[in-house]
This record gives C-alpha cells, structure tokens and sequence, in this order.
C-alpha cells in the first residue's frame, strides 16, 4: 500500500506546475550536468549511455536562456561563503568527465549563447593518457558486435576458460563486462586484448578526452575549469587519505594547467558515503578548494555542496518535443515531494 501511495504521488507530482514546485522546494540555484553531446557516433560512450544530440542540447541553452538565470561557479561560491545574492531563478550548468566533445561541440553552443559553465575534467585521462575502464567497456560492446558470429564464439569460449564464465552469446557477454568495475579493470584489459580492441591505438586516433591546451582555451574563454579526481574512483569506497589524495592531486594538475586560484570539484558518481565532516576538513586545510558538486537532484545538504541534476537520465533523455528540461525539473521536484511526504513534513523547504 506504502508503494502504491509512493508511486501515485509521485505521478501527480510530475503534472503539478512548476511554479508551484518553486515556491514549496525553493533553492538558491538548480544545477544541470552533462557528459557528452554530439550527433557523432561514439563508440567509447555509446554503450554507457547514448550522447546527448546536438539540436537538444541547444534546444536546452535556449530553454535556460529564456527561464532561468544562467550563473558561474564564482557567483554561486559568493553566495554560499559570503552571502551575495543571486539573482532569481538561478541555474548552473556543468560537464563531467571532460571529453573532447566539451570543447569542439559545446564551446561553441555555450559562447554562442553567452552561458557560464565548469568543465569538470577527471586529470589522468588529460591528453588522452589513459582510458576510463568503462569507455574501455563500451569499446569491447561494440566490437562484440561488429565481429562475425565464429569470431565472438572463440573469444567467448577463452573467456569461458580462463575466467570459469559460461557466456553463451554476444547478449550474455554484455550483460557480464557489464558488471565489471575498476577493481576487475584488469580483466577489461585481457578482453579488449582478446577481441582486439586497441585502447593505445583509440587514444591516439579517436583523441576522447580533452587535451590539455583545449582546458586552457576553455579557461582563456571565461568558463570554469573544475577537477573530477585523479582517476574517476567512487570515493565512498577509499581510505580517508586516498580520498584527499584524489581531491587535492586533482585540484593541483586543474591548478597548473590554469592558473586559477581556486579549484572547484564534483565527485565520480555521488558524494553518497562520503562524510561531511572529513569533507570540510578537507576544505578546511586547503582553503584553496572551492565548492563541491553532487549528482543528488535537489537533495539538501551542507553549505559547500551544490547538488545537480542528471540531464542524460535514459528514461527522461526524449521526453519533450525539443528538450527535456522541464521533465527534468518534474522529476526532481516530485521525488523531493515524495520525501518530504515520507518525511511527514508540510514545512516549507528550503536548502
């Protein structure tokens, strides 16, 4: 009965006007991040998640143009620390990952339209010296399916073999790599190897992620240059001091490639089991950093954590006829609604 109350509630929550929503969940800004946009195919993200099409993203500047009020990293900083206003309705959009797309795709849509954004760049992956195991994933999904039916059958059959697996098909193949995470990175390795997939040969060629004159460019352009960890790991998941490694290491390469004197950062995946308390602390002995950035929708939290919605959600990422945005919006709202009804609080929100 519980779920059922959940599910009907959310559902009107997603039709209640926004205006509404505005002023029962008021925020001090609404935050939006992307990945990767381009009409091109990319065989690195396509099977993660499909990029985001040109015309949409556009679709979506114009959206915030006309709605909202895009601000800097800077401003929402000044907000936060200092207690300078922003103006009403504010909104800030922002790239994780820092894939080359960010510069040859959304700069140009981004200066075009005068909108402020931080490009969150995750430093080993910087001039393409390294691939994220997940991109590494997607490319052992394409190849699957671009061999021959015989050839994916012996690969399988050594997989078989040297792993004890018992995949059977091209299906079963991706349901597993799948499940593989950065600890097993390794075995991503000896199967891309297995299927010839060259990750050296697709860094060079294909150049993914930004290098790091195009950061400088995108700093020299006015945008914010933000750090995403050294290597992409799920930081709930390290030791205190692996976590400030991450953090700090990041922020400094950020540091040397641009000059700025403060280093913003959002965390791989979410800031979820992460502590508050070893996070200021953090802060606290390298005054240096700058706000953090979440992947939580609307969640409250502590001061110098902005949360952000996901833009690329699958199951939101063609709802509307040019963009997504206010589905966006109704989602994030209405789990918020259901909360706060979870919660049994009428009191008005504000974080």
């Amino acid at each position: 009965m519980r779920a059922l109350a959940g599910k009907l509630l959310r559902g009107v929550g997603r039709i209640l006007p926004l205006s509404v929503y505005r002023a029962v969940f008021a925020r001090d800004v609404i935050g939006f991040f992307y990945h990767s946009v381009s009409d091109a195919y990319l065989p690195h993200v396509q099977h993660l998640y499909a990029p985001e099409p040109v015309a949409r993203f556009e679709a979506a500047l114009q959206y915030l143009q006309r709605h909202f009020h895009p601000v800097s990293d800077a401003e929402i900083e000044a907000h936060r620390v200092e207690g300078k206003p922003l103006p009403r309705r504010a909104v800030h959009l922002s790239f994780d990952d820092g894939f080359s797309e960010c510069y040859s795709v959304v700069r140009p849509l981004l200066l075009k339209y005068r909108i402020p954004c931080t490009f969150y760049v995750t430093t080993s992956w910087l001039d393409n010296a390294s691939m994220f195991y997940r991109n590494k994933t997607s490319l052992c999904i394409e190849q699957v399916r671009t061999l021959e039916r015989d050839a994916v059958k012996m690969v399988l059959t050594s997989l078989n073999h040297a792993l004890g697996l018992s995949l059977s098909d091209a299906a079963s193949f991706e349901r597993w790599i799948k499940t593989q995470q950065a600890a097993e990175e390794g075995v991503i390795d000896m199967t891309a190897k297995m299927l010839g997939v060259d990750v050296k040969a697709y860094l060079q060629e294909r150049t993914p992620y930004l290098t790091r004159e195009q950061v400088r460019t995108l700093h020299a352009d006015g945008f914010t240059i933000g750090a995403h960890t050294v290597r992409h790991a799920k930081l709930a998941t390290l030791s205190d001091a692996e976590i400030e490694a991450e953090i700090v290491e990041s922020g400094r390469a950020v540091q040397a490639i641009t000059g700025q004197a403060r280093v913003t950062l959002s965390f791989p995946y979410s800031g979820n089991g992460l502590r508050r308390a070893l996070l200021a602390d953090i802060r606290q002995r390298h005054p240096w950093l700058g706000l953090f950035y979440d992947t939580q929708d609307l969640q409250r939290d502590v001061p110098f954590i902005v949360q952000r919605i996901w833009a690329e959600k699958a199951a939101l990422r063609t709802v509307g006829r040019r963009t997504n945005v206010p589905a966006l919006l109704h989602d994030a709202y209405a789990a918020e609604l259901l909360d706060a009804a979870r919660r049994g609080s009428g009191a008005r929100d504000v974080g």
